[in-house]
């Protein structure tokens, strides 16, 4: 999925109840498994100039930057670090463990080729999905239009209907972001 729609999955789903208040943490969670794909990219693209074709045909695979993008994808690592938290008794810090599970969680039904290794360290398998978020040889041109329906539909109804400000705010530049995304996406890609 990209990375909006985390947000806005992880908003509704986990943005109620007793951490109804946590928004920064939800937030901060649903991001973090891909700020080092984030990174890459820009390292990639702006700093070393690398071509967008060969970036994501070849760089993206090697196994140093296949290592970084599986540990903050790691099921095993965030069940680690959510049960200590819970022991700790720092919902804040669970709230956020929650999230980073979360978001992997929706990511594994929707990568093929790209799929990361989830269950690292314990494993280095990975499950390549049929479907695909992105890849249209694998259903990412319809996942890719119910992903939009679901992000400005979800993002809506989050400042729409959200009791806190502050998920309204977080609904609000979800839809900011998700627009300079598709105008970037259109840009570079299409």
């Amino acid at each position: 999925m990209n990375t909006p729609a985390h947000v806005v999955l992880n908003a509704l789903v986990l943005g109620r109840g007793r951490w109804r208040g946590a928004w920064l943490p939800i937030t901060a969670g649903a991001l973090m498994p891909d700020l080092p794909m984030f990174a890459f990219y820009i390292y990639q693209r702006c700093v070393l100039g690398t071509p967008e074709a060969f970036i994501w045909s070849d760089v993206y695979f090697q196994p140093n930057w296949q290592l970084l993008f599986d540990l903050f994808n790691s099921l095993p690592l965030l069940c680690l670090a959510a049960l200590v938290s819970w022991r700790a008794r720092a919902p804040r810090l669970l709230a956020l463990f929650a999230s980073m599970a979360l978001h992997c969680l929706a990511d594994l039904p929707v990568h093929h080729d790209d799929a990361h290794a989830h269950f690292r360290p314990i494993s280095d398998w990975k499950f390549e999905s049929p479907v695909s978020y992105w890849d249209s040889e694998h259903h990412g041109r319809l996942f890719a239009a119910v992903e939009i329906l679901f992000v400005l539909g979800g993002a809506c109804l989050l400042v729409l209907r959200s009791p806190l400000r502050a998920w309204r705010l977080v609904g609000a530049l979800t839809l900011v972001s998700y627009a300079v995304f598709i105008a970037f996406a259109a840009m570079v890609w299409l």
